[in-house]
């Protein structure tokens, strides 16, 4: 990775909003829904950046919501009262069985051994857990990865990911795709000047966006 990555770029702010991702909390709510997740719920959001979404699952929700992320810089901006950590996604510094959900918003992209991170998912989930992960994924062949710093860069292998959570006894319980909100976001960044926003062509053949929510 070289440079700024974009997503500690002001230019994403401007354009995605505090979320730092396609659809703002529009998946976050739609996956809410569809998990059936009860107010009180203690849930922890992976990544959670500026800790909007953290926020959001306390206030809209009702959730005890936790968050953590790896950019000191991220957390030094998002609000001092959250309950935020920084720590790596693929070694949670969290007890077994700590969480009802784990929120994974276009970041589990971004961790290099994500069948380590998703183990580390199940590990804090309860029995009957939600994993609920909206990211980019790989729709055509492609390349594996480019050094962009985005959520693009590396879009998920989704029959690979399919594979961990059938080997370690996940099951997915629902995917939709929302491939338009990548489509708008990458329109505002290169409308605000963001000369490559989706990695392009050479990186993946026609990305797509989804959420994917599995249990544990």
């Amino acid at each position: 990775m070289t440079g700024t990555p974009l997503w500690e770029k002001s230019i994403l702010r401007d354009a995605a909003g505090n979320t730092l991702r396609p659809g703002g909390f529009t998946i976050t709510d739609r996956a809410v829904e569809l998990a059936r997740l009860k107010s009180g719920a203690r849930v922890l959001d992976v990544g959670c950046g500026l800790g909007a979404t953290v926020e959001h699952l306390h206030e809209k929700h009702g959730f005890n919501a936790f968050g953590m992320d790896y950019s000191p810089r991220q957390l030094s901006e998002a609000p001092a009262e959250l309950p935020l950590t920084r720590a790596d996604g693929s070694n949670l510094p969290y007890a077994d069985s700590s969480f009802e959900a784990v929120f994974c918003e276009c970041v589990l992209s971004l961790i290099p051994n994500k069948e380590k991170a998703i183990l580390e998912f199940k590990r804090v989930l309860t029995k009957g857990g939600k994993l609920i992960i909206s990211d980019l994924y790989q729709r055509g062949k492609g390349l594996d990865q480019c050094s962009d710093g985005s959520c693009a860069s590396t879009p998920l292998y989704l029959k690979r990911i399919e594979q961990i959570f059938k080997e370690n006894g996940m099951q997915i319980t629902s995917i939709e795709d929302y491939s338009r909100l990548l489509v708008e976001l990458a329109a505002k960044l290169v409308f605000a000047g963001e000369k490559n926003p989706t990695a392009g062509q050479n990186c993946c053949d026609r990305p797509g966006y989804m959420l994917l929510i599995a249990e544990c």
